[in-house]
Order: C-alpha cells, then structure tokens, then sequence
C-alpha cells in the first residue's frame, strides 16, 4: 500500500560523527547536531583562544583582539554550519583552493589538446555506434528516452498504484548498476516533422512556385518557432554498471518492467550514438548551439 508521507532515508554510508545529539537545557531544546559540527565548533574555539593567548595576536591591543575574536567565532559559525547534504561547508574550502587558478576552470577541447582534463569532467571515453557508453573508471552504461505516467491530474487510485508499482520496483533492482533520471528543458524535437516535410517536397511533382512558398514557410515555422521559442521537459535514464553483464541484467529489469507493467514507465528507447551525444549536448554545448548545429546539418 502506498504511503502519504515520504522521507529521504539515512544513508548507509554514515560514520560515528553523523550521528546526531539534540542538546537540551530545562524545557528548551536545540535542533539536534552532528557529532562532527560539534568537535568542529569545540575545536575552533580552542584554537581561537589558543591563537589569541599564545601567538603574537596576544601583543596586540585590546581592539584589535576584540575584533579578531568576532572575526574567527563568525568564521567558525559559517564553516561549521551544515550544507543540504549534511556535510560540513569547510569541507568545500578544498574544493574551492583547487579551483581558484585560472588553470583549473578551463579545460582546451582541441583535437591536438590532452583528453586527461575533459575526462575529469565528463568521465566518458567514447561512445560505441550503438550508443553504449565507455566510462573512464572502466564501467559501461546506456541512455533511454524514457516517459513516464506521472501527473498531476491523477486520480488517487492511479496514484496510489504507481507508488505501488515504483515501490516494487526499486525493490529487485540490483545494487551493482546505477540507475540514474536526467530531466532536460530542450526545444521541441521536430526531426520527425522536418523528415515528412522533406518527404513531401521530394515527392512533389508539380514544382509550383506557391506550393515551394507553402513548404518553406511551413519550414521556418517549424525551425524558428516550434523548434526554436517552446521547450518542453525531457526525461532519460542512464543506467551505468560496472561490468557489461551487470548492465545486460538491469537492461533484462527494464525491460521485463516495461512488458509488465506501463504505470512506472510507459515508453523507453534506445539511444543511439548520435542522439546521446546530442543529450549530452544540452549540458556542455547549450540548447542555442545545439539548434544551429541542427539548422546547419538540415539546410
């Protein structure tokens, strides 16, 4: 039976220092706390006060300490404060130090330029013909087109029988394939219409100046309006195992779901080399460039 309330679960890769302590004075409770934000407020102000009485700060006027003291607790107030993941914002600063050279936030994609820097950001080697991805650490995936049946116009029985249904699901799903939703906002896809239109133009035998009119304007609608004004949302799912048999067994899951049962997911379709490089395009290309290739390759 479906739930009507849904939380996060805690994740099986929780340390001793994730586990949470609500402190507690009387009748007035603090929101419960980390144990790692905690040694981490205890420690900074120990070192505060360490650098404040044994360093040269401590020759400085009584200001100039004030001051200083503000500066490290609000600096210890901000670093120990928690992110929506639940890790620790000083955990960032090593993150940000390596991207601050100028270096490090360009990466060159020229044919003579080293591959290494581009893999550290996408993590793809190649992809085959058949749109199976070659990942750096050695793991293979591939991409569905995939829609679903979720709406906001269900009814609660529907509702109730998809969550049913997904709840299944996630159930049997093998833990060694990473079952991945990627949602796009992308321009309407138009290839099938700008194929029947071309298909009409070919089989045009009467070359009357208005028909040709009619066809071309029919043409730019579809590229500068359709194609071009409204976007609409996208769904993919990339399943990425380590092992080429691994991902077979979760393609076999997919498949037998899509058989079985179309309240989860109503349609799925392989993707091919050519369309999961033009997905992938929407991330590190752009929906504009994309659209000009798109014109280019059709003009």
């Amino acid at each position: 039976m479906a739930k009507s309330l849904y939380k996060i679960p805690a994740s099986i890769a929780r340390s001793f220092l994730d586990h949470q302590i609500a402190l507690s004075k009387g009748g007035w409770a603090t929101k419960p706390s980390p144990i790692k934000q905690l040694l981490f407020f205890g420690g900074g102000v120990l070192t505060l006060l360490w650098v404040t009485t044994s360093t040269f700060i401590s020759s400085a006027s009584p200001g100039f300490i004030a001051l200083f003291v503000i500066w490290g607790l609000a600096a210890i107030v901000y670093f120990g404060g928690m992110t929506k993941t639940k890790e620790l914002r000083a955990m960032k600063v090593p993150a940000l130090l390596a991207y601050i050279p100028a270096g490090a936030r360009h990466v060159y994609t020229r044919r003579d330029s080293n591959p290494g820097d581009f893999y550290s950001i996408v993590g793809i080697e190649r992809i085959d013909d058949d749109g199976r991805l070659h990942f750096a650490d050695g793991g293979e995936g591939q991409v569905y087109l995939v829609v679903g049946s979720a709406s906001s116009l269900l009814f609660d029985e529907d509702r109730i029988e998809i969550l049913d249904r997904v709840d299944a699901f996630w159930r049997k799903v093998d833990t060694t394939c990473e079952w991945a939703t990627i949602t796009t906002k992308e321009s309407q896809r138009i290839y099938q219409q700008i194929a029947h239109l071309e298909r009409r133009n070919q089989d045009l035998e009467i070359r009357d100046p208005d028909l040709i009119e009619l066809q071309n304007e029919q043409y730019d609608i579809l590229m500068q309006h359709v194609g071009g004004r409204f976007t609409s949302i996208h769904q993919y799912l990339l399943l990425k195992a380590k092992t080429a048999d691994a991902l077979r067994r979760a393609h076999m899951v997919l498949q037998a779901e899509l058989e079985g049962s179309a309240l989860m997911i109503k349609e799925a379709a392989v993707l091919d080399k050519e369309e999961t490089e033009s997905m992938l395009r929407v991330f590190y290309q752009g929906i504009d460039d994309e659209l000009l290739s798109l014109r280019t390759s059709l003009s």
